[in-house]
């Protein structure tokens, strides 16, 4: 964690539903959390331009990467699927990477080799032991996702939660940004993918960490345009539902426009979920759209990044903000088929702790997990 961070958050009493502070002083500090959350939450590195192999040719259990045509970056250049094919496997999962976002000049310029819009780490590492972690690694304890499952893994590259779907000229003339928030048209592409190599799962698991989690849950209706019949699990791992009034309705219109979700926001939204678009909204709409298919939010209550990312878009209650929506959320805007699975603590994302280790009261996340994708009855909420 930064310096910078260490000491805006040590100092987070300065912003609480009961201080109030002048516009100067607010700023001031939005425009820290800004910097800082986007360095933390990795920069616009360009997807390794690596030649597609063919996939016939991809050794069991190897991790091969594919260039998937005609999907960008926010750069521009191409984006890529990272597959493993398990011997004998009946089913799918498809992991969607975590990162930062942006909006704007300030949080989209790049400088270097970062971008402040940005996105996660490249998921072709040079560290072999890498490639594969977290739950797609079958050497972790107690994993859920068994190699009953083959693997598609989605890079996050757009900075736009896998929600946009506009090219943006930004900065000056001295200074022109392109940004290319293709993010949406990248995840149809990735399930147009995943479709023709596994065309027939038993079942399929979504899961994404941080901005893939919030993508994931966007997306539900594009994964059941490619794969309509086989039970569906959808996964987000730290992706916030933010809730207006917890944030203000201006910040998220900021996302919203900037990346022109409502020109792809399914058609029937406003009929089923009625008011501004926000995530609390995409759940109460999955869950009317698609009542069959089980919905899982994991999320410390007072998740560090989150914190950092619903102060730029105005939280309303400061540093509790995230805590106070989570309660509300699992209270108010959850179907029957969606649950959530919180913890003490300010962690973000849990994709790479071994899933055993995770205590909600008495229950640990692995078993947890297990029970909502083998379709136990006695799966719950964990407060």
């Amino acid at each position: 964690m930064s310096r910078l961070f260490t000491k805006l958050w040590n100092h987070r009493s300065l912003i609480s539903s009961h201080t109030t502070i002048g516009y100067q002083g607010l700023s001031m500090i939005k425009r820290s959390f800004a910097r800082v959350l986007v360095v933390l939450l990795g920069g616009v590195t360009a997807a390794t331009n690596l030649y597609a192999k063919a996939f016939n040719s991809c050794p069991d259990y190897a991790t091969c990467t594919y260039e998937l045509p005609g999907a960008e970056c926010a750069d521009g250049t191409p984006m890529f699927l990272n597959v493993t094919r398990r011997p004998n496997a009946t089913k799918l999962y498809i992991y969607l990477q975590g990162g930062g976002a942006c909006w704007d000049t300030v949080s989209c310029d790049c400088h270097g080799d970062r971008c402040y819009g940005g996105t996660a780490r490249n998921l072709t590492r040079r560290d072999p032991q890498q490639t594969h972690s977290g739950w797609t690694d079958l050497s972790v304890p107690a994993n859920p996702i068994s190699a009953d499952y083959n693997v598609v893994e989605v890079p996050y590259c757009t900075g736009d939660l896998f929600m946009g779907n506009r090219e943006r000229k930004l900065g000056n003339p001295k200074h022109p940004i392109t940004i290319k928030h293709f993010g949406y048209r990248n995840i149809t592409k990735a399930f147009a993918a995943a479709k023709k190599l596994f065309p027939s799962p038993q079942s399929i698991v979504v899961m994404g960490s941080s901005a893939g989690g919030l993508g994931a849950m966007f997306n539900l209706h594009q994964l059941r345009k490619f794969y309509d019949k086989a039970p569906a699990y959808v996964i987000s791992d730290a992706g916030a539902p933010f809730k207006i009034p917890y944030v203000s309705a201006e910040g998220v219109d900021r996302l919203i426009s900037a990346w022109g979700v409502e020109d792809i926001i399914p058609p029937d939204y406003a009929v089923i979920s009625p008011g501004p678009i926000d995530f609390a909204g995409l759940l109460r709409y999955n869950a009317a759209r698609f009542p069959q298919d089980r919905f899982a939010f994991i999320s410390s209550y007072n998740d560090w990044v989150m914190t950092a990312f619903s102060i730029l878009l105005g939280a309303e209650y400061g540093f509790s903000t995230i805590g106070r929506m989570i309660r509300d959320v699992a209270a108010n805007d959850l179907g029957v088929m969606q649950k959530v699975f919180y913890v003490g603590g300010e962690r973000h994302t849990f994709h790479n702790v071994p899933p055993n280790d995770v205590l909600s009261g008495q229950i640990n996340l692995a078993d947890w997990v297990s029970k909502m994708i083998t379709g136990k009855p006695d799966w719950s909420n964990q407060l």
